[in-house]
């Protein structure tokens, strides 16, 4: 097994709570040969050690060879899944139905088909309950598949209507194929391409999904279809920057989760995602008092739920959660209350930096740069902000990276440090017109920090005053408002000309709203 593969193991293990490492070790008591005794002391030495160094396992082990060692991994590896299935049938319906469906098989290769076809009928129930379509429909076609081989003494009417089951499931399921085609097709398209960023793009993006979108009657839809559905419409508008309708569509997606205790059991994380567009779509639509509302919605229920989360769900939660948090301060300008969160972020994000992508990550560095500069603490913005310009082993994002050199400049005009202001814009004026996502704003910042770089120090306000109004008439060009959302350069132009720091110039600007 490759180094990688040992990470894989002692992730695992690492990944496992109290209840599962108790039950694991039962599971694994059964037997008492000594392979087994091996790969229980193996998940010892893993469980114990803090960091993962293949050299100190093996000292730990003793006198295995290679080969050996190789084996107890994939064993110890498979026996924790194994432990973890168990433990989790009664919990996931996932699991469950798929145990039966195993049962019945076992059963009708016996040739206890009637037995088989009781099973069955109990996984069919389970599975409609929990919206599982895809393996209701597998449990049908095997009932049909007995029905058809043996006489079971089951009347005509049951046969017509395990047909019309299975009919009427092949029609939701073509459904809810075509409908997740469309969405996963729409997130492709972002993470290439990102929002419009000219009518050209408008129109192709309409063309795309008009093409696309299956012509289909809502109210015709089963839950997950609906989900699908309006999933698809949030991430269309959102694309669009036609942020109003993607909040319409976000409300509907939670809304559903909220009217079904099945479907919020089924799926929790995607519930989380669709609270995740609702709560960015209420900032991007400067909805304070929404905003405030959805995020008290949201904590309120993961501080309920959380001891029932999976590792999964409580990452998902704190991204989320913590995401908003810092959104709400940059909405209301309270950046000091914001900036005494940030340790705990940053405690979550080492706790979980095995688990959270390099995307989330740059997007946190962002917003907590952004939440130091807010607060003056300029050397800490320093260093958020440093650790995305620097990671060059990240080619997603480009808009991130751009806003965050941007800020970066911001940061050296208010501690004034304009000797190195030249030399900072020539370096990001080459990093900028090399990527795909330069826009009509990163030409206009660097045009104003160009020109604040060569000025005087008595004609930077009318420099200020000049980009200012500049900014202003770029703020209407529906194509550019988006750029205004990942970097308020108004409010900070507007802070320097009124000379009242940010948060209290965003505070005047909000009008304190409630």
């Amino acid at each position: 097994m490759p180094i990688s593969q040992s990470n894989q193991v002692y992730n695992l293990v690492k990944s496992l709570s109290k209840s599962e490492k108790r039950n694991f070790r039962l599971y694994s008591g059964r037997i008492q040969d000594r392979d087994q005794l091996l790969y229980l002391k193996l998940f010892d030495v893993l469980d114990k050690i803090t960091e993962f160094d293949e050299r100190k396992i093996l000292q730990k082990m003793g006198s295995i060879s290679p080969g050996q060692y190789s084996n107890l991994k994939r064993h110890l590896y498979l026996q924790i899944l194994i432990s973890l299935r168990h433990l989790h049938k009664e919990k996931k319906a996932y699991i469950k139905i798929r145990e039966y469906i195993d049962f019945a098989y076992i059963l009708y290769d016996k040739g206890l088909y009637i037995p088989a076809l009781k099973i069955l009928d109990k996984a069919k129930k389970v599975s409609i309950k929990n919206f599982t379509d895809f393996s209701a429909l597998t449990i049908i076609e095997i009932e049909k598949m007995i029905q058809s081989r043996h006489i079971t003494r089951t009347n005509t009417a049951s046969i017509e209507a395990l047909v019309g089951e299975a009919f009427e499931l092949g029609e939701t399921i073509s459904s809810r194929v075509k409908i997740s085609n469309l969405q996963v097709l729409l997130h492709r398209y972002y993470i290439k391409n990102g929002h419009v960023r000219n009518k050209e793009e408008e129109l192709k993006i309409k063309e795309f999904f008009e093409k696309n979108i299956p012509n289909i009657k809502i109210n015709r839809l089963g839950m997950m279809e609906k989900v699908f559905f309006f999933q698809s419409y949030v991430w269309y508008y959102y694309i669009l920057n036609n942020f109003e309708k993607c909040y319409d569509y976000a409300f509907k997606w939670v809304e559903l989760f909220e009217k079904s205790d099945e479907l919020l059991k089924r799926d929790v994380d995607l519930y989380l995602r669709g609270y995740h567009y609702l709560l960015t779509s209420a900032f991007n639509t400067g909805r304070l008092r929404e905003y405030r509302n959805h995020l008290k919605d949201l904590e309120r229920f993961r501080h309920e739920m959380y001891a029932g989360f999976n590792n999964n769900t409580k990452i998902t939660s704190f991204f989320y959660v913590h995401f908003g948090r810092m959104n709400l301060h940059f909405l209301q300008g309270s950046f000091d209350l914001g900036v005494d969160g940030i340790k705990s972020t940053l405690k979550r994000m080492k706790r979980y930096e095995e688990y959270i992508d390099k995307h989330k990550a740059m997007i946190l560095n962002y917003k907590i740069a952004w939440m130091y500069t807010g607060n003056e603490m300029y050397k800490k913005a320093n260093q958020h902000l440093l650790n995305i310009i620097n990671d060059t082993s990240f080619s997603l994002r480009e808009d991130i990276q751009i806003y965050a050199r941007l800020m970066h400049l911001m940061l050296h005009v208010d501690t004034e440090s304009y000797d190195i202001l030249n030399y900072l814009i020539k370096n990001y004026k080459k990093y900028i017109s090399s990527t795909k996502d330069k826009n009509v704003f990163h030409q206009l910042a660097l045009s104003f920090f160009t020109a604040l770089a060569k000025s005087p120090i008595l004609e930077r306000k009318a420099i200020f005053a000049k980009y200012f109004k500049e900014f202003q008439k770029l703020e209407k060009d529906k194509y550019a408002q988006r750029a205004f959302l990942y970097l308020d350069i108004l409010s900070w132009l507007e802070s320097k000309l009124i000379q009242l720091p940010l948060s209290k110039t965003i505070k005047r600007k909000m009008k304190f709203a409630i």
